[in-house]
């Protein structure tokens, strides 16, 4: 698949009429913290909460209007349906979104509201795709991808001529993949405007089969896709996509959904900024390779593109919590003691010591391996971080050495 240059600049003078450009904002908290200048790109911000609404907008405005007649169809887990839907609300097209199901519900009732039909079809997006390829053959309508399409990826790729406008000496933008429409859009603008910037991209470690190709220089596929981050959750690999990839990618890598949680909630705290998993992996990306090479960035200018704000709210509570136990400022602690009076107060006054606060107490006398005359306490503690952390297991293993995180 190849695209012509002129095809992103002529999507970036179509789109430059319909969505205005998202900001690029500094962030001084995590610049300090990492020694370099940090800028959000905050694609979470345009309307949709997401920059699919890009390449779907391009893709629909450049259909005939006999396409536009018969109405699009479209396959997504969530935040593509919602790019087609408005774009279609704001061309005057019919818009039918398969998605699979168990989508957030957030997703599919935003989708519904933008005035576009949504069925439920499959556990997977692969089984979305085979339903909506059934649907087509008995109702012809216009199909957007939401990444494989010549006019989708021009589309995504107007925010690297956003970025050149807004800071054109950036060192390096950090990205996440999914199925890659945005990092190969991003990456052609780039090379086609000969700038120097460096692109890394990444994926969730539960799904990581682009990463795992563009590695290992052929493509790989995997049996599941295991991750929160439902933005970036395909397993599946185009070989087209795969080889523009390769032509504009410098490196990827994969990143766990312990760090993708602690990475939203760093956006939260640091930048008042809420991002889905796949919004925040280039913060989780980049605080990865900077632990590896804090030199590689020293005084930088760094991008981090956050494609996408569309969090499920009932997962947020524990999305939080894992991030709070990844930046140990939570943890839980076992500690197995002999069954009789003043132990357990032994054991808070040494909490208490330390500065740390109680937020829950089991006391399991049934554990098998406690025995007759012993109890498994569990403490989940409130912590400062990893040194307070450090401090705490310390004084605690004076007195109780069999004390274990769990």
């Amino acid at each position: 698949m190849n695209i012509d240059f002129k095809e992103f600049k002529e999507a970036y003078k179509v789109l430059g009429k319909i969505i205005h450009p998202t900001p690029l904002i500094y962030n001084e908290w995590l610049s300090k913290q990492y020694g370099c200048e940090i800028f959000l790109k905050l694609e979470n911000m345009l309307p949709i909460g997401s920059f699919k609404m890009r390449g779907a907008t391009y893709k629909i405005s450049s259909l005939s209007a006999k396409e536009k007649k018969q109405g699009v169809l479209a396959v997504s887990a969530g935040n593509h349906a919602q790019g087609v839907a408005w774009a279609a609300a704001r061309f005057g097209v019919k818009a039918t979104i398969i998605m699979p199901e168990g989508s957030p519900l957030t997703k599919i009732r935003n989708t519904e509201t933008l005035g576009a039909k949504v069925i439920l079809a499959g556990a997977s997006i692969e089984d979305s795709f085979a339903y909506a390829q059934e649907l087509m053959k008995k109702t012809p309508m216009a199909f957007v991808h939401p990444y494989q399409d010549p006019k989708v990826i021009a589309g995504q790729g107007t925010v690297a001529f956003e970025l050149l406008e807004q800071m054109p000496d950036m060192d390096y933008i950090f990205s996440s993949i999914g199925g890659g429409g945005l990092v190969s859009g991003m990456g052609q603008v780039l090379k086609g405007s000969k700038a120097k910037t460096k692109v890394i991209a990444g994926q969730a470690t539960g799904c990581s089969a682009m990463v795992d190709s563009l590695n290992s220089g052929k493509i790989k596929q995997i049996e599941k896709a295991e991750t929160f981050a439902d933005g970036i959750r395909v397993k599946n690999v185009s070989p087209e996509m795969f080889g523009l990839l390769k032509k504009v990618v410098d490196s990827t890598y994969s990143v766990d959904d312990e760090k993708l949680a602690w990475a939203i909630l760093q956006l939260m705290e640091k930048a008042r900024v809420i991002a889905e998993g796949a919004g925040a992996l280039p913060l989780a990306l980049f605080d990865q390779l900077h632990k590896k090479d804090p030199k590689k960035f020293k005084n930088k200018k760094v991008v981090l593109v956050i494609c996408g704000g569309n969090i499920d709210v009932n997962l947020l509570e524990r999305i939080i919590d894992r991030g709070l136990i990844e930046s140990n400022r939570k943890v839980r602690i076992a500690i197995p003691i002999a069954d009789r009076p003043g132990l357990l107060h032994q054991l808070t006054g040494i909490i208490k010591n330390v500065g740390a606060n109680v937020l829950q107490v089991v006391h399991d006398r049934d554990s098998v391996n406690t025995g007759i005359s012993g109890t498994n306490v569990i403490f989940t503690l409130e912590t400062k971080g990893k040194e307070h952390l450090d401090q705490l297991l310390k004084e605690m293993k004076k007195d109780f050495p069999q004390c274990q995180i769990v």
